[in-house]
């Protein structure tokens, strides 16, 4: 018998061991401790994309990183490369199926480093997912220009360049459709200006606006 309650007692102490417990109130009121952290799951935020442009040039492509400075300020940086013309060049197809562009002398190029900072708006009245934002930013740009006698890869050999630092200013919205990733949209307005003499794409009527509106679309990966 005594043997018994001795067994009974190691194994009532080593289940309280195991089990801690505090009562509060009554008996039944018992709240179990463990030392378990709580884990918050952190908003995911914008690293890095890839983005595709469109505009009356055409369409380009580039990438964007992402520095997240507060809850609604952040910064980025990419490169978009982009084909650019006149808007008055028109393309016609001779009889044989070979198209041509009358007047033309040269085939334009642009490569455009974004630095800028993005503003998230309405953070309080939107869901998580769908955040609108703003962003504003410089532009250092390189025009490229090779002569349209030339064939599209020979003419490389013949490429010049000119220089400028325009600006941006756009509006768009973020859709997070899971913890990983995100699609975004912009409208985008770029002010990019040749100073001095401006670049021929066609034969006497120099270029020295490069900018416009462009419709950026973005898939971001998140972190």
């Amino acid at each position: 018998m005594r043997f018994t309650l001795i067994i009974l007692f190691l194994l009532v102490s080593s289940f309280n061991l195991v089990y801690p417990q505090s009562a509060t109130g009554n008996g039944s009121d018992t709240v179990y401790r463990t030392n378990k952290p709580l884990s918050i799951k952190r908003e995911p935020i914008n690293n890095w994309s890839l983005n595709l442009l469109f505009s009356d040039n055409g369409f380009g492509f580039g990438s964007t990183i992402y520095k997240q400075f507060s809850e609604d300020i952040s910064g980025f940086a990419g490169i978009f490369f982009s084909p650019a013309k006149d808007n008055r060049e028109f393309e016609y197809t001779d009889i044989y199926g070979n198209s041509y562009i009358p007047g033309k002398v040269n085939r334009l190029f642009m490569a455009s480093i974004n630095l800028g900072t993005q503003f998230r708006l309405f953070r309080e009245d939107v869901t998580d997912n769908l955040r609108p934002h703003v962003n504003i930013g410089i532009t250092p740009t390189s025009v490229l220009y090779t002569p349209y006698s030339q064939s599209f890869f020979t003419s490389f050999k013949y490429a010049q360049a000119k220089y400028t630092v325009g600006g941006f200013a756009s509006i768009g919205l973020d859709y997070v459709t899971n913890r990983s990733s995100a699609l975004s949209m912009d409208v985008r307005y770029y002010f990019i200006h040749i100073f001095g003499d401006g670049i021929e794409s066609l034969q006497s009527k120099p270029i020295n606006n490069f900018g416009g509106m462009y419709l950026v679309f973005s898939y971001n990966f998140l972190k």
